[in-house]
């Protein structure tokens, strides 16, 4: 009986889930398949209801927040995915195709939870709502400057390659910072773990109460640092 009501719990979020992402039939099949050989293998190890009662305790918990994390990741395959949007839209007019009809095929050549999140654009700048349901900065951004470009009926071509090239611009400075933070990242690292080695030799050595303040100096300088180094690395600029 519990098992039947954990399974069930757990079938009705994965369904939720496939339906917000666009995951494809086949897919949720295999993940509830997988989740059913999973709760038949714990349950034939362990005889206690504790245990399954635990599993699916943390199953429930991670796909309560694995959609904010997972949203994460997508946002950022919609956000390379612009350009190309872009590209087509442009090659759409120049073939001699309206706005809307080239931005149509340009949205449905993308596929899954980025065509849904797309399509919203197009939906609003059919039906002229100002408005969309979508969460993402990416997609409301997008919308509002595929609407002007929609409602000005004129020079439509030149209004896509400008805002096409707008948005290479900016991405070539999102490449270009995040090649500096990522460098950041891991000078951190390195940094970090010399530092722990070091801390860990003086422990050893010469203990911690004997030296006490001088350790905790250097760990309030060495975090001090770092919070510095980070600082730096965000406030940094290109000239674009």
């Amino acid at each position: 009986m519990l098992s039947m009501i954990g399974q069930a719990l757990v079938q009705r979020s994965l369904a939720n889930i496939a339906r917000e992402f666009a995951i494809s039939q086949r897919s949720l099949r295999s993940l509830m398949i997988l989740n059913f050989f999973a709760i038949v293998l714990i349950a034939a190890i362990s005889d206690s209801t504790v245990s399954l009662w635990l599993f699916f305790g943390i199953l429930l918990i991670s796909l309560k927040f694995f959609p904010d994390f997972f949203r994460i990741f997508l946002i950022q395959r919609l956000s390379r995915a612009v350009i190309p949007v872009l590209d087509n839209l442009v090659l759409g007019i120049q073939a001699g195709k309206s706005f809307r009809q080239s931005l149509h095929m340009a949205i449905e050549s993308q596929s899954g939870w980025q065509r849904n999140q797309l399509r919203e654009i197009y939906n609003s700048i059919v039906t002229s709502e100002n408005k969309i349901a979508a969460k993402s900065a990416v997609i409301k951004d997008l919308q509002s400057d595929l609407l002007e470009i929609d409602r000005s009926q004129t020079r439509a071509l030149d209004q896509a390659k400008a805002l096409r090239r707008q948005y290479k611009v900016e991405e070539n400075f999102r490449r270009r910072s995040g090649q500096v933070t990522q460098q950041i990242k891991m000078q951190a690292i390195i940094v970090t773990a010399l530092y722990g080695a070091l801390l860990a030799f003086v422990f050893a050595q010469f203990g911690f109460m004997n030296h006490r303040f001088l350790i905790l100096g250097s760990l309030f300088m060495f975090v001090l640092g770092l919070f510095i180094i980070f600082s730096v690395g965000r406030r940094m600029k290109w000239k674009v």
